[in-house]
């Protein structure tokens, strides 16, 4: 007969679950924990992504998406008025103040809307924003430098630069009533200053009187979705007409995308590689799950096997038989899963502060992320994982004929045994029973090893961490000095002072140490081939607006001039370098008049396309400019104060031409370099020959120096800390030991947070490891009572059953050992070639630790757990039919 009644099987099901009270106990328990171990892993993940992406907004200013630059009135009502934006706000820059009090962080002098202001970080807590003509408002750090006591109302004058920095700007001073403010972020950019559109708008007429451009408007936006934001933005333009790029047709509207979200940065870099990594995650993430619930589920339809066979017997189909073991595990998950997500919510929400305080952002900027896709996609993934574990049992259950099913044990076939008369011993019949159900036994060992295998990886991957390759790439040095400028790669003409050096040298000690020059007077030619030079100019434009900028330069022959961008280096420094081909030793040779080219390299160090520099050995001739001026290129005229820069080109009218054998290819550490790349190639030379060769001053732009022990190298920090504490100082300084706290909070974030994930894996392997022995021991209660029955003592099968469980630790050791040999290799070169600062270092360590750990479970868990079952008399377990 076959049964059709849909409520016939749900009231069977509902029943059936309701008369195993105390094993559905455990099954929701194991189904919350599978939902805590999603929720917490999401939480966690999500909100350190949370408090990641909100420390980058404050570091670059702003959370909008993007920017629209330098719109006008008409584009922005074009733009706002498209599908894709949701939301705009509007920004007039007007002047900055970088020099004096806000020499370290410049302040911007702006309109901003209500949207502008939200979005950067610039509402007013105190106050309001400027409405009245003069009104004005800014941070707390900004009114303290200025000598203002925060009170609405009071009277701050103002002296700021008018215009941009491309322009030939002019000073202005006024006097400004506060009318708002908010307090300082110490990682903020900039000091913005927010003015009231009125006063920009007659700001901008009085500039435009004085022969500069009208203000820059920018248009911050907020599209549909942070995925693909530049996509987004292209399409905006693309459908208005507009060009992100200058060598596009159409009106220029040039794109800035907010590099802040991972989204849109992760939907950009997307490959192959990465969407396998993510697969992976997921899949061992949904494994660990199924490791959790498959053996309570199996033992859940072990147990009930014979009253599915009566079942079968009065007409239950097996495909019916299908449908009472999943939505048994329905009614399970909705007890089970919403319990766990609040659990797990909560783990993650606690553990996240502790996870971020170890990193190099601090607890501070800690933000648990209150996303839905946190609830959502853990709820998904554990149901997904409840449906998968319950599949394989419930084709057991419904492949069991009746007949069998009053008989059935988890036995399976195996080859016959030799009869022996010299008896069974406790340790051969407890490695017989692993094989009585090969499949628990494999799962089991997996869960276990797993865990261990994880643990070896994270502790290979974060001992791989190379501090010294580390700070090879970040610093060359103990210690770099200069101003401000030099740190933020302005193209300044001036930088640390000598005086401002010798009083650095009086108080520090040093091992080595001295300066990069850069030339004051005019940036000197070098020559190239047009296929060189239009390679180079290719980086940064179009080949159709690369040949047609090839048409104005001077030319020599086949050579075409180029910025030659030259250092100078106090001889000590020169001994920083790193030389790829050739020798320097003739840079300090009379008579040889060489010179080294820089070349540029990967993250790796790896250099590639040598054919691009001038070849060793070939002369390379530098032209260094006397005299020059600027003409005006819309007229022929000479520029003054009022012509635009756009339109200024240079004129040579006297130079002298020096000629160089290349001796060398070298590359400079960034920290010891100008910091800013420019078209053209790039050379070294000693800075007396420079001087000499050039005929003009030069200028330190750093200082640069190494102390000889741990000591010096702590006074000099503190030395400098104090020297650069002051606002009014003007100098900043990089130094080994704050990258080494970098380096080791990024280390200690991904320690703490690949260790929680091991803890969370080893917890449910030593809860599989637990289950698979209880639930082997209350399963098989009658088989135990017949041996007891025909002369095994409590004694031998207490010992039968730990040998059972040290077989399983100790296959779970090899196991683990076993895959750490095979893994770790791989794992390593993948590790190398993903991060440049790492070195892979074969160990095993974990996992000899591990085996100590798994014998000693394996033996406690077995021992209390028979203890719990041997309570029962034999007559009582024989009597059992389950």
């Amino acid at each position: 007969m076959n049964v059709k009644n849909r409520k016939c099987i749900r009231k069977l099901s509902w029943r059936s679950l309701w008369a195993s009270r105390k094993r559905n106990i455990i099954a929701i328990i194991a189904i919350a924990l599978t939902a805590l171990l999603f929720t917490s892993l999401f939480t966690i993940v999500m909100s350190i992504n949370s408090s990641y992406e909100m420390y980058t907004f404050r570091q670059v200013g702003g959370y909008c998406h993007g920017t629209f630059k330098e719109v006008t009135e008409e584009q922005i009502e074009n733009i706002s008025a498209h599908s894709n934006v949701k939301a705009v706000g509007k920004r007039i820059t007007i002047g900055y103040m970088d020099s004096g009090i806000f020499a370290k962080t410049p302040a911007e002098v702006s309109f901003m809307d209500d949207n502008c202001t939200e979005w950067s970080f610039a509402e007013p807590t105190t106050g309001h924003a400027p409405q009245g003509r003069k009104e004005i408002t800014m941070d707390t750090h900004a009114l303290k430098l200025l000598g203002v006591e925060p009170e609405v109302g009071a009277e701050i004058e103002l002296t700021y630069t008018v215009g941009a920095l491309s322009e030939i700007p002019y000073e202005k001073t006024d006097t400004f009533t506060l009318a708002g403010w908010w307090e300082y972020d110490d990682i903020s950019p900039v000091h913005y200053i927010n003015i009231s559109e009125e006063y920009a708008k007659e700001m901008e007429t009085e500039a435009i009187s004085k022969g500069l451009e009208p203000f820059r408007i920018d248009l911050n936006v907020m599209m549909a979705s942070s995925m693909n934001i530049r996509g987004q933005m292209e399409q905006v333009d693309l459908d208005l007409g507009y060009a992100w790029d200058k060598t596009d047709e159409g009106e220029l509207v040039r794109i800035g995308v907010n590099w802040g979200y991972t989204s849109s940065q992760l939907g950009e870099s997307m490959d192959a590689t990465t969407l396998i990594a993510i697969l992976a995650f997921l899949a061992l993430v949904i494994f660990t799950g199924y490791l959790i619930i498959y053996n309570i589920f199996q033992i859940s339809v072990t147990g009930d096997i014979r009253f599915y066979g009566l079942l079968k017997t009065i007409g239950v189909t097996p495909r019916q038989l299908k449908r009472i073991i999943r939505q048994q595990a329905l009614f399970l998950c909705i007890v089970g899963i919403p319990a766990g997500l609040l659990l797990g919510y909560g783990v993650g929400a606690t553990l996240t502060p502790v996870v971020m305080a170890r990193t190099t952002f601090g607890a501070g900027v800690s933000t648990v992320s209150t996303s839905p896709l946190i609830f959502f996609a853990s709820a998904l993934f554990a149901l997904i994982t409840v449906l998968l574990s319950c599949s394989r049992p419930g084709k057991i259950a419904s492949k069991v004929s009746p007949v069998e099913a009053t008989k059935y044990t988890e036995t399976v076939k195996s080859k016959k045994k030799k009869r022996t008369t010299r008896g069974a011993k406790i340790h051969q019949m407890a490695f017989a029973n692993l094989g009585r159900n090969k499949r628990k036994t494999v799962l089991v060992v997996i869960s276990l090893s797993l865990s261990v295998v994880l643990l070896n990886i994270l502790v290979t991957f974060t001992g791989g961490f190379d501090m010294e390759k580390y700070l090879a790439k970040q610093t060359c040095a103990d210690f770099v000095v200069s101003t401000t400028d030099y740190f933020r790669y302005s193209h300044s003409g001036s930088f640390i002072a000598r005086e401002q050096i010798a009083q650095i040298e009086a108080n520090i000690s040093t091992s080595l140490s001295g300066c990069g020059y850069k030339l004051t007077g005019y940036v000197p030619y070098g020559w190239m081939s047009e296929k060189h030079w239009l390679q180079d100019m290719m980086h940064y434009t179009s080949e159709e607006n690369a040949k047609t900028l090839l048409e104005q330069e001077n030319r020599r022959g086949d050579l075409v001039s180029q910025s030659a961008l030259i250092e100078g280096l106090d001889d000590s420094l020169f001994d920083k370098l790193t030389v790829v081909e050739g020798d320097i030793s003739p840079l300090f040779q009379d008579g040889t008049n060489a010179i080294a080219v820089v070349v540029s390299t990967d993250d790796y160090g790896n250099v590639s396309n040598l054919d691009y520099y001038p070849p060793i050995g070939s002369v390379q001739t530098i032209t260094y400019i006397d005299e020059g001026y600027n003409i005006d290129s819309r007229n022929g005229n000479l520029c003054d104060e009022n012509t635009p820069t756009e339109y200024m080109q240079f004129q040579l009218s006297e130079s002298h031409d020096v000629d160089y054998t290349v001796c060398a290819y070298v590359t400079v550490p960034h920290s010891m370099s100008f910091r800013y790349y420019t078209t053209g190639y790039s050379f070294v030379l000693p800075i007396e020959k420079l001087n000499h060769d050039s005929r003009q001053e030069s200028i330190p732009m750093f200082y640069l120096f190494d102390t000889p022990d741990d000591i010096s190298e702590a006074s000099a920090e503190n030395y400098l800390a104090d020297l650069t504490a002051d606002n009014l100082s003007g100098l900043m300084y990089e130094s080994k030991a704050t990258l080494r706290a970098e380096f080791y909070g990024f280390q200690n974030m991904f320690l703490l947070l690949g260790g929680l994930l091991c803890a969370i894996i080893g917890f449910v392997g030593i809860l599989n490891f637990f289950n698979a022995i209880m639930t082997g021991i209350l399963s098989r209660k009658r088989e135990f009572a017949v041996l007891q029955a025909v002369g095994m003592t409590g004694r031998q099968l207490k010992a039968m059953l730990v040998y059972e469980g040290l077989f399983y630790a100790l296959s779970s050791a090899l196991s683990a050992l076993v895959l750490s040999f095979i893994l770790n290799p791989l794992v390593g070169d993948l590790l190398e070639n993903m991060f440049w600062f790492f070195s892979a270092k074969f160990t095993i360590v974990p996992v000899i630790i591990a085996i100590p750990i798994f014998v000693l479970l394996g033996w406690l868990i077995t021992y209390v757990m028979y203890d719990n079952a041997a309570k029962y008399s034999i007559v009582e377990q024989l009597s059992d039919t389950q």
